[in-house]
C-alpha cells in the first residue's frame, strides 16, 4: 500500500483581511479562488485569511489608521486590505507595521513614521508574506526592484503596480511535489540511459510508482530518484517499519481529481 508522507512545514499564519470595498459575490469568489491557487491551499497552505467586512472607520480610513487600531487592539500581525485595487489590479495591500530602524538604515524607509505596506497581486500574497516575514528578501527590497523612486518610502509615496508577477490561470498547486512509500509491486525501476540521462546528477538507476498504482492513488508519478527505507518515523514522533524492499520517492497529485474542499477560517466571508 502506498503510503503518502505529510510535508513537514510548521503551521500557517493566519491574518485578517478587511473589505473595505463593495464585492459581488462572483468577485469575492474569484478572489478566494485565486488566493487559494497562490496560498497551494490544496497541499500544504501557506497562509490562511479571514475575509471581515470592515467597520465603519475603517473605511475611508488611511492605512495608518488602521495599522494603529489593530495594533492597539492586540493584533500585530501584518493586515490585508481589500479595496478597488483588486477588480482594477487583482491586487490588494499588505499592510505590515511602521518602519523601524533597521528599515531606516537599509533604505527602505525614511522615517519612522511611514508605514511598510505593499500593493500585491492576490496570488503572490501568501508566498510573499511567507518571505516577508523571514526577510528574505525583505519587503523593502522588493519595492526597490519593482519601482525606481519608490525606495525609500516616504509619507507621499505612491506605489502604481503591485508586487508579483501576473496570473497564469494554471492549477500549479499539482507541480508540487510530495513524498510516498511504496512497496514492492507498486513500483518499477529501470537503468535506461535515455531516462536518466535526463536529470542531474545522473543517478544509476531511477523509479515510479506503476501507472495503475498512480491512477489508483490520484497521482502522477514520473522518474524519479528512489530510496531505500526500512524504518521511518512518523508525524507523531513513532517508529514505523515498511516491508522490505519499501521504497520512498516524489509523485504528484492529479489536478484533474477533485480534491476535498479548502475550509476557510470561521467567521471568514
Amino acid at each position: 500500500m502506498v503510503r503518502i508522507i505529510p510535508p513537514e512545514k510548521p503551521a500557517a499564519d493566519a491574518l485578517k483581511a478587511f473589505l473595505v470595498t463593495n464585492l459581488s459575490a462572483a468577485q469575492l469568489d474569484e478572489f478566494k479562488r485565486t488566493f487559494e491557487k497562490g496560498a497551494k491551499v490544496n497541499l500544504n497552505p501557506l497562509l490562511h485569511l479571514k475575509i471581515i467586512k470592515a467597520p465603519k472607520d475603517y473605511l475611508n480610513a488611511p492605512h495608518a489608521y488602521i495599522r494603529t487600531h489593530e495594533t492597539e487592539t492586540g493584533n500585530t500581525d501584518p493586515v490585508v486590505v481589500i479595496d478597488g485595487n483588486l477588480v482594477e489590479k487583482n491586487a490588494v495591500w499588505y499592510v505590515s507595521g511602521f518602519a523601524d530602524e533597521n528599515d531606516i538604515e537599509a533604505g527602505f524607509a525614511e522615517s519612522e513614521d511611514v508605514l511598510m505596506r505593499a500593493l500585491i497581486r492576490t496570488e503572490a500574497l501568501a508566498i510573499s508574506h511567507v518571505y516577508w516575514q523571514e526577510g528574505n528578501p525583505p519587503m523593502g527590497e522588493e519595492l526597490e526592484a519593482l519601482d525606481f523612486g519608490l525606495v525609500p518610502l516616504r509619507l507621499d509615496s505612491v506605489q502604481s503596480e503591485p508586487v508579483g508577477a501576473e496570473d497564469e490561470g494554471d492549477e500549479l498547486w499539482s507541480a508540487d511535489e510530495i513524498e510516498v512509500i511504496a512497496e514492492v509491486g507498486e513500483y518499477e525501476m529501470t537503468t535506461d540511459y535515455d531516462i536518466r540521462s535526463n536529470m542531474s546528477p545522473i543517478p544509476d538507476e531511477v523509479v515510479r510508482l506503476l501507472p495503475s498504482v498512480a491512477r489508483r492513488e490520484n497521482l502522477i508519478s514520473d522518474w524519479t530518484w528512489g530510496d531505500n527505507v526500512s524504518r521511518d518515523t512518523t508525524p507523531d514522533g513513532c517508529s514505523d517499519s515498511h516491508v522490505k524492499g519499501s521504497v520512498r520517492m516524489s509523485a504528484r497529485y492529479d489536478p484533474s481529481v477533485p480534491r476535498a474542499r479548502y475550509q476557510w477560517p470561521e467567521g471568514s466571508l
